[in-house]
């Protein structure tokens, strides 16, 4: 049996997406919190972001309205740079 994808959402982090959103689909939270934090700090930085602060602060099994339509077949970050804002893809 194929793994499944878990979906996301909560607070942005860094300079560009600090008081952003983000929508993360990956299949762990380790996983989701290795590419909030490359995508919010860049590829040098893989380890900003904790698991916890996906446990705690991220709202799991929600994409939330601005992701309607949109079904992740693979491990990915959106992100707007204005809450609830029109997400983009960073990853």
């Amino acid at each position: 049996m194929a793994k499944q994808l878990k979906i996301w959402n909560g607070r942005g982090h860094g300079k560009t997406y600090g008081k952003g959103h983000i929508y993360v689909a990956a299949y762990s939270r380790k996983q989701a919190a290795e590419l909030v934090s490359r995508a919010c700090y860049g590829n040098d930085y893989p380890n900003n972001i904790s698991i916890s602060e996906i446990k705690v602060y991220y709202s799991a099994d929600c994409w939330g309205n601005p992701m309607n339509g949109i079904i992740p077949t693979e491990p990915c970050v959106y992100a707007s740079t204005k809450p609830f804002g029109t997400p983009d893809r960073v990853i």
